[in-house]
């Protein structure tokens, strides 16, 4: 008995030293600060090639909880983009691809070069389309543009102190938390009132509002995309 309670004890210990490494004590930071880290925080957000980033909308008004959510998968060399409408009860998904795609009904051990296209993969009349394009291309299409890494970075991009009224600033281990308000007219967020920025490992990785009716939320990695067999490649844009 007491060899098991000195064995729970030691691993107590060593949860708490983890608990601590990670997370740590939290410390106050001044609004210069926050803002600084802020700037930062976006810079080193619009350098990533791996991110997942979300868009989500809430009715708050609605009793089963309707929600609208736009993400945006890239993984280097290929991407996924979908939008996803629902509630508790059911979600419809609408996804969009782009990366090298393999001619449908084609093995990959016998596929030639001229059986793979790269670009945009769709859902159009019944199976998978194909319209050769770039990534940058990709992200800039008029259905995902809105909602790309340089949409989100757009929404808090070059405000000033006046514009973004910053009222507290914590970081607790990794994390670094903001409490803001919009005030620049026309801006998205200036609808939303309070904020709660985050940034985790000095990146830009949360904006939302305190009512959680809207929020975009990034991470710097994701899901493997497996990006579907094309069986009618088009040129239309």
């Amino acid at each position: 008995m007491k060899r098991t309670a000195k064995i729970v004890a030691a691993l107590l210990t060593v949860v708490a030293c983890l608990a601590v490494l990670f997370t740590g004590c939290t410390d106050t930071l001044t609004v210069q600060e926050g803002r600084e880290l802020l700037l930062q925080g976006m810079e080193k957000a619009a350098a990533s090639d791996v991110y997942y980033i979300k868009y989500r909308y809430n009715d708050n008004s609605s009793t089963n909880g309707k929600y609208t959510q736009y993400s945006l998968n890239v993984q280097g060399d290929s991407a996924k983009f979908t939008i996803a409408t629902g509630d508790v009860l059911k979600t419809v998904y609408d996804d969009t691809y782009f990366g090298r795609s393999l001619k449908d009904g084609v093995s990959s051990g016998n596929a030639a070069d001229g059986d793979y296209v790269t670009g945009k993969v769709y859902w159009e009349n019944g199976a998978w389309s194909v319209r050769r394009c770039t990534l940058d291309e990709f992200l800039t299409d008029e259905k995902i543009v809105g909602y790309n890494m340089d949409a989100a970075i757009a929404l808090l991009e070059g405000l000033s102190e006046e514009e973004l009224k910053i009222s507290s600033v914590t970081r607790t281990g990794k994390v670094v938390y903001i409490s803001a308000k919009v005030e620049k007219e026309g801006n998205a967020l200036s609808q939303y009132g309070d904020l709660v920025i985050r940034l985790i490992n000095d990146k830009l990785a949360y904006i939302g509002d305190a009512k959680e009716t809207f929020n975009v939320s990034i991470s710097y990695g994701g899901p493997v995309i497996k990006v579907p067999a094309w069986k009618n490649e088009t040129t239309k844009e």
